[in-house]
């Protein structure tokens, strides 16, 4: 159905601002990866900027960079010999540096997921990181140092602009310097494919005449298309996901299969093999409660692929009483690529979260979606009756959730959202009437007008005073151009 409405007036999205470059001097790159190492939160500028920057003295003086790093940081390594698998992020680079680290750790062979967690995308994500800073201090033991990082991003998202990547990889190529296979493996998957200039830059990266450059040509055109995400409705194995075995969590559920990449099998350093398999994301992790951006930043330009990953997490979130994973959502709403069904879906879950601080993040994606016109607001109202039908999502939370959305003033966009919700709580789902009075206080702020949908008006022409046909008159009314008349 089409109804009128007076558009909404939103707060603006946040801008995904561009990154700052690395560090030119060597006191400046001492003192950020001190600082991000230090730091409670691990955001994507500080990480890439610090990585880049050792990097860089690296390959100008590496052993100035260690004289520097060692009354700074070298307190943080009390072994004399740690492997590389008992660090995280940069401290893989810095205790390198130190010469903490032996070097057999930091090879290949030796980046693999910890046991137990083979099936967390999170998890997997986290292996990429690794594999990236092992690389890194790989490269220092065997005299590989390359004079910047091809993957290092263009905007604090991760993304990275393909014209920037055509240019490192020229410069590669005059100084005679090979990428390291993660580091050039991690740039293809930060590239803006969608860019109106990617196309210009495919040609340029084919003219370079290497191998990385044919790669870099093929995947901004078919090789890269992400996979398209598989709906499903399953019902939890708890013998298989000890997770589900939560009071409520068992129900069957809305969930999204990743799609299948065969370029990232066939031509991807294994730590990235998985991404290119069909993947539903994993419950019991602990990485979706305490990661970072960090992670997201491996897939940037693919919110709908990482939502895919998340929905089964913001789902605990609905259906377990667990906080889960709705935290993330904001952030994958600022992220590149489609927002399509999977991501609606993880918002429409988290909107349905017992607390509402499991809540309000799910409501804070929506309004990031809808401000940068990436809400689809039919297709959302579809996946939270869907929810609502199998009992995920709870009428009474989805209503706390739409009075938050309402009082940002985005009405015009929640009626358009909650028209396809109604009809699958009508006639008389406990908490319906809740429902319609916040899409009645929506119509009527909006001035939306058009038809009415059948169930609305079938229960607005029942007898008797309940909250459903009061609330339904309400909205009937309002609809028909009679804000505050009782149908």
């Amino acid at each position: 159905m089409i109804w009128t409405a007076a558009q909404d007036t939103l707060l603006a999205a946040p801008p995904v601002r561009r990154l700052a470059a690395a560090p030119a001097g060597l006191a400046e790159t001492v003192e950020l990866t001190e600082a991000h190492l230090d730091s409670a939160t691990h955001t994507v500028a500080d990480f890439e900027r610090a990585l880049d920057g050792l990097v860089r003295q690296a390959h100008r003086d590496r052993h100035a960079l260690a004289a520097a790093l060692s009354p700074a940081l070298g307190h943080r390594y009390a072994e004399e010999e740690i492997e590389a698998h008992r660090l995280a992020g940069i401290d893989v680079v810095v205790a390198t540096l130190l010469w903490r680290v032996p070097g057999y750790s930091l090879g290949p062979a030796y980046v693999r997921r910890h046991r137990g967690h083979e099936e967390c995308a999170q998890g997997g994500l986290e292996l990429v990181v690794a594999a990236r800073v092992r690389e890194v201090g790989y490269g220092l033991l065997s005299g590989h140092r390359p004079p910047f990082l091809l993957a290092a991003p263009t905007w604090e998202t991760g993304s990275l602009e393909a014209a920037e990547l055509v240019g490192r990889l020229a410069e590669y190529g005059q100084l005679g310097i090979r990428p390291g296979p993660v580091d050039f493996a991690q740039a293809l998957l930060r590239v803006r494919r969608d860019d109106p200039a990617a196309a210009s830059a495919a040609e340029a990266a084919a003219r370079l005449g290497t191998s990385e450059g044919d790669r870099l040509a093929a995947w901004l055109g078919p090789d890269g298309e992400p996979g398209v995400a598989l709906r499903r409705v399953v019902a939890p194995d708890p013998g298989v996901h000890r997770a589900w075995s939560r009071t409520g969590a068992a129900a069957a559920q809305v969930t999204y299969v990743s799609g299948e990449r065969p370029a990232l099998v066939a031509e991807f350093p294994d730590p990235f093999h998985w991404m290119g398999r069909p993947h539903e994301g994993f419950t019991h992790c602990y990485h979706w409660h305490g990661g970072h951006a960090v992670r997201a930043a491996v897939l940037p330009e693919e919110r709908e692929t990482q939502a895919a990953w998340l929905l089964p997490g913001v789902t605990l979130a609905a259906t377990a009483g667990d906080h889960g994973s709705a935290w993330m959502l904001p952030h994958l709403a600022r992220l590149g690529g489609p927002a399509g069904p999977a991501l609606h879906a993880a918002v429409a879950a988290g909107l349905g979260g017992r607390y509402p601080e499991s809540r309000q993040p799910a409501v804070e994606a929506l309004l990031a979606l809808a401000a940068r016109g990436d809400l689809d607001a039919p297709l959302l109202g579809r996946e939270l009756a869907a929810m609502t039908a199998l009992g995920t999502v709870k009428p009474n939370r989805l209503a706390e959730a739409a009075r938050s959305v309402a009082a940002s003033g985005a009405c015009a966009i929640l009626w358009a959202v909650l028209a396809e919700v109604l009809p699958a709580l009508l006639p008389s789902v406990r908490g319906a009437g809740e429902v319609l009075a916040v899409a009645a206080e929506c119509v009527e702020r909006c001035g939306a007008a058009g038809p009415v949908p059948a169930e609305v008006a079938a229960a607005a022409a029942r007898p008797g005073s309940s909250r459903v046909v009061t609330e339904a008159r309400r909205l009937t009314a309002g609809l028909a151009g009679h804000p505050g008349r009782r149908a």
